[in-house]
């Protein structure tokens, strides 16, 4: 039993990394899609797939939400989704991105730049206010010897973010994860293991509404506007087999110039393919034109579905689609597992893209939830290993013995089974009480969104937190009458807050150095 419980408890450095289960939702001008996949090793499995239809005009936008919320209940309740988290897409037009590259600089003072904003007032230029935006980076290239460094930039505006996540959650699902359009398409690579590293893939969408390319290159993203005239997009939404000829032939007029543009930047001679795909419902129809225009370049209709392992259930679903590359952006979002635990700390930035307001706050709260849960589970088959064994050790004794002191002495050594489990229990309370508020503790000691309070005319050198020392906070600055300041901007988060020393400078032209002493509430 001893042997059991340690093996209840040991970490198996084998498994695979925690898989946290989400669905990719799409919401399409005339569709609302849903796609659940499962990993296991290097494989991909459909799970679940669900496609609801979506009016082709509603008498107002609050109307057609209303729509997309009662499918979405729908879809959950017929595929029996059991669990809320959710990754979701926004649209290309309403997402900034750009690969930015500016002078070499380290690690600590990338995360420096970009914490206090001097980074991106230098290097982007954006309508309104930085705090009207969601923004997400991450290192895509790095050349010490050339001095240069590339930044991909993806940023939206909060307000646009939080009217796509309340659709999802009124419909009783949990947005975890906010992607672009475009690299939720690109992601399904994930589920292709023999193209994966492809230097250089293109995806094509058409969709009336949404029409871009996604140049993939070496890593690095180029995103291209299809230009499609409101006239020519209502000719593709409004979809039937006689649309006039010259819509294709504008149509494949902007992806040529996208696909030369591409060529171009990517400093490559040609291209191998172009994936295509659309949501519209006549897409084959689209593919022929396109195909038939656009004779230099292979286009490609795509499968999205290709490379998984699909269940017999599932298959003829499957078949009955007309369309099954209107699910490429749906099953995209689908590959996105939560990274609470950093098992995916180094994958590609277009990969890990994720505007969701506050996104560093749920992952930590997903993250204790996980490892709660998984802990209360583990003393649950501790309790119920003990509560069977001091059940099987009174029935063998009731059976085996026949003297009544034989019988008095089991009822006793019952009684002591009896209080050794409600012992257990009441360790079990204190170890849950205490995992919560550790838990509760380490946030705090991560948290460090309280140097935004700071003057600006510091820099902090040092933090240590200490759970029962002093913490120690250590920051330089010309004139040493700034640290009242600080002292009063860390009492709001913190008790016991004493200056401990101002070392003055070695010369006039260096600046003082100050340190705080504080306490973690």
């Amino acid at each position: 039993m001893l042997k059991s419980l340690r093996n209840i408890f040991r970490r198996n450095k084998d498994t695979e990394p925690f898989q946290q289960p989400i669905v990719g939702i799409d919401i399409s001008h005339s569709f609302v899609r849903v796609v659940q996949l499962e990993k296991k090793r290097k494989a991909w499995s459909l799970v679940k797939v669900s496609s609801k239809v979506l009016a082709k005009s509603y008498e107002n936008e609050e109307k057609r939400n209303d729509a997309i919320v009662s499918q979405l209940k729908n879809i959950k309740l017929e595929q029996k989704i059991k669990f809320d988290e959710a990754a979701i897409s926004l649209p290309v037009n309403s997402a900034i991105v750009q690969v930015v590259q500016i002078p070499f600089l380290e690690e600590n003072e990338l995360n420096e730049a970009a914490d206090n904003g001097s980074l991106w007032e230098t290097a982007i230029n954006l309508p309104g206010e930085f705090s009207e935006y969601s923004i997400f980076w991450q290192t895509i290239k790095k050349d010490k010897e050339k001095n240069t460094l590339s930044l991909l930039f993806v940023a939206s505006r909060i307000e646009e973010i939080e009217k796509n996540c309340d659709l999802v959650r009124k419909a009783g699902f949990d947005p975890l994860v906010v992607d672009v359009r475009c690299f939720a398409l690109r992601n399904i690579l994930k589920t292709m293991p023999e193209v994966h590293d492809i230097s250089t893939k293109v995806f094509v969408e058409i969709s009336g509404q949404e029409n871009y390319a996604v140049c993939m290159h070496d890593g690095l993203p180029f995103i291209y506007d299809i230009y499609v005239t409101e006239e020519d997009a209502n000719f593709l939404i409004e979809g039937n087999e006689k649309i006039p000829k010259e819509v294709f032939e504008r149509v494949a007029a902007q992806v040529r110039t996208a696909m030369t543009s591409c060529l171009k930047q990517c400093g490559i001679p040609s291209l191998e393919n172009v994936q295509l795909s659309s949501s519209l419902p006549f897409v084959k129809t689209i593919f022929k034109q396109l195909k038939s225009e656009l004779a230099e370049y292979k286009v490609e209709l795509m499968d999205p579905f290709s490379h998984l392992n699909i269940p017999t259930n599932l298959k003829k679903s499957l078949e009955s689609e007309k369309n099954s590359s209107a699910f490429a952006v749906a099953l995209g979002l689908a590959t996105r597992q939560l990274d609470i635990f950093g098992y995916f700390k180094f994958i590609a930035a277009v990969s890990a893209i994720n505007l969701l307001p506050n996104k560093k706050e749920r992952e930590k709260k997903e993250k204790k939830k996980i490892e709660t849960n998984g802990l209360l589970k583990k003393l649950m088959i501790i309790s119920t290993l003990l509560l069977g064994s001091s059940f099987a050790l009174y029935i063998f004794m009731a059976t085996s013995m026949y003297s009544v002191n034989d019988t008095i002495d089991m009822q006793n050594k019952a009684v002591s089974a009896e209080n050794q489990l409600s012992k257990k229990t009441n360790q079990l309370a204190e170890l849950k009480k205490w995992t919560q508020t550790s838990g509760l503790i380490n946030s705090r000691l991560l948290d460090l969104s309280y140097t935004a309070s700071f003057p600006k005319v510091i820099y902090v050198t040092e933090i240590i937190h200490q759970r029962n020392k002093p913490s120690l906070l250590v920051f330089r600055a010309k004139d040493p009458a700034v640290s009242g300041q600080v002292i009063k901007a860390l009492s709001s988060e913190f008790k016991n807050v004493t200056l401990k020393e101002i070392k003055s400078p070695s010369s006039n032209n260096d600046l003082n150095t100050i340190s705080i002493n504080f306490f973690i509430r």
